[in-house]
């Protein structure tokens, strides 16, 4: 246990006297309950834990390739309606826009037409067939209309076909068939997200192809980070892995790595890496910068404090300590290390309460009483 070695060790040259004066290991730092609110001190709990292995790496914060899509007409038109505005969000198959298109009209019609032949062509078979049965009718004639009813259907099915590849919904083309009349083309979201880009108003003529809007489905985002080759052989696709931003510093993001590349970039001499992000609340946003910590493997459990309690002054690393109504400055001999963790071998036990918020407010009342001044209102102990 740690604070067994710290009574085997005794006084080594590490211990408190390599980086404290005498006396100074035991300045006490009391304050008030208004004192400590005014600093946010909080503390935690030193705790016997397993401590992950972790692989920092820089990344910046993209889209998922999968969940992207561009919103395009497949027919020239004229724009009559737009359903949803910029940065909304819109659900898989919601109409977006209302397109007027006189070639896709002219294969509305031509359906019509054929059906209209169609429903003429099938009566006279219906006739043809009772003459025939009767003696009356020749069967050639029959058989003309048997022809002309087959061509018909290839024609029908050939125009449903045109038409859903110039966008109409097999719904809509039934509903053309039945009501025999032309209609508008909808343009549908092909997946669920938010507007992104907008790049169409109303009565706007378009060309196929042209991008008239962009969706990006937000709730996963991808890191796209960068390894050094002495950590490739530590990084595996699947891997866990935990990602802070800047803009949220109190918020972690976990997620996996889902990509590793084959090559390396001959410049920077680094390995592209993908890690896959779920997206809480749509905190994320592209472009952002990011470290991306990958968990690549879990050490022998360990007495651990968070890091934040580490104050890193005068060539050694501290934390200070509760100890009777009073905070101490503890020296630390330290192990392992992650984004969240740090092995303490030496300095602590299981169960003291180190200052985790308010520990650099407290390390400038600590220097005060040192020299002898008042401790920032702190009562030295």
């Amino acid at each position: 246990q740690p604070h067994d070695d710290q009574r085997r060790d005794g006084p080594h040259k590490d211990d408190h006297k390599e980086t404290a004066a005498p006396g100074e290991g035991s300045i006490g730092i009391r304050l008030t309950a208004e004192e400590r609110e005014n600093i946010g001190l909080r503390t935690e709990v030193a705790t016997v834990r397993s401590i992950e292995d972790v692989r920092k790496l820089n990344g910046i914060v993209k889209p998922h390739p999968d969940r992207v899509a561009q919103v395009t007409s497949r027919v020239p038109g004229k724009v009559l309606d737009i359903h949803v505005p910029l940065g909304a969000w819109v659900k898989r198959g919601e109409d977006l826009l209302e397109v007027q298109s006189v070639e896709l009209e002219r294969a509305e019609l031509s359906l019509i037409q054929a059906e209209n032949k169609l429903a003429l062509t099938t009566i006279d078979l219906e006739r043809a067939k009772k003459l025939v049965e009767r003696g009356i009718a020749a069967r050639r004639e029959l058989l003309t209309l048997e022809n002309q009813q087959r061509e018909l259907l290839n024609e029908i099915e050939s125009l449903t076909r045109q038409l859903i590849l110039l966008g109409l919904p097999p719904e809509e083309i039934k509903r053309i068939r039945q009501e025999k009349a032309v209609t508008t083309l909808h343009i549908l979201a092909p997946l669920g997200g938010t507007i992104v880009e907008r790049s169409v108003v109303l009565g706007q003529m378009i060309e196929p192809n042209a991008v008239l809007m962009k969706i990006i489905d937000t709730s996963v985002m991808i890191i796209e980070g960068e390894a050094f080759e002495d950590t490739l052989s530590l990084l595996k696709v699947g891997q866990k892995v935990r990602v802070v931003v800047s803009a949220y510093p109190t918020e972690l993001f976990e997620g996996k790595i889902s990509f590793i590349s084959p090559t390396v970039n001959p410049t920077k001499r680094t390995i592209p890496i993908w890690a896959e992000v779920r997206n809480r609340r749509g905190m994320l946003k592209q472009d952002l910068f990011a470290q991306v910590y990958a968990i690549v493997g879990e050490q022998r459990r360990s007495l651990t404090i968070p890091v934040e309690s580490l104050i890193s002054a005068e060539g050694s690393e501290f934390a200070f300590v509760e100890r009777s109504g009073a905070y101490v400055r503890a020296e630390l001999a330290l192990g392992l290390r992650n984004d969240r963790f740090a092995e303490i071998r030496r300095g602590l036990s299981p169960g003291d309460r180190v200052v985790t918020d308010g520990n650099r407010q407290l390390y400038a009342k600590w220097l005060a009483a040192k020299s002898g001044g008042p401790a920032l209102g702190g009562h030295p102990h």
